[in-house]
């Protein structure tokens, strides 16, 4: 169990000590809320579809999850030239804790961007609201 929990605090330690990284996870997003989200808004409301931000911000955090799991995968290659892969892999420990610290390690990481984006989403204006569809279900 230390196992997991040391590759999970390595790759959040990783990425909190890494401002770059923090600020690069929110310029995509922020890139297609200016421009897409309120340059292609009024062709969308014109349309008679609401507004475009409600419709692009909603997944958004989608979008930006299937990019941090990329890009963890990438850490793994960076581990991999560095040599910290190697000395991962031959320490005493079963490999499957190792990829289920590396995994869990990864998954906070996208849900701490995705709750950045939330968060920007919503100073932008974006309201969450729970669809007929769903309402019917509960």
């Amino acid at each position: 169990m230390s196992v997991i929990y040391v590759l999970w605090l390595r790759e959040l330690k990783k990425y909190v000590r890494s401002r770059v990284q923090i600020v690069a996870s929110l310029g995509s997003p922020l890139m297609y809320l200016g421009v897409l989200g309120f340059g292609l808004g009024p062709v969308f409301q014109r349309a008679g579809e609401g507004k475009y931000l409600q419709f692009m911000a909603a997944r958004r955090d989608r979008h930006d999850g299937a990019f941090t799991a990329m890009f963890s995968g990438i850490a793994m290659l960076w581990d991999r030239q560095f040599g910290f892969l190697k000395e991962t892999l031959v320490a005493p420990v079963p490999r499957l804790l190792i990829m289920i610290g590396r995994t869990l390690g990864g998954a906070t990481v996208a849900v701490l961007q995705g709750a950045l984006i939330f968060v920007v989403t919503l100073i932008a204006g974006f309201r969450p609201r729970v669809s007929s569809r769903c309402r019917s279900r509960f």
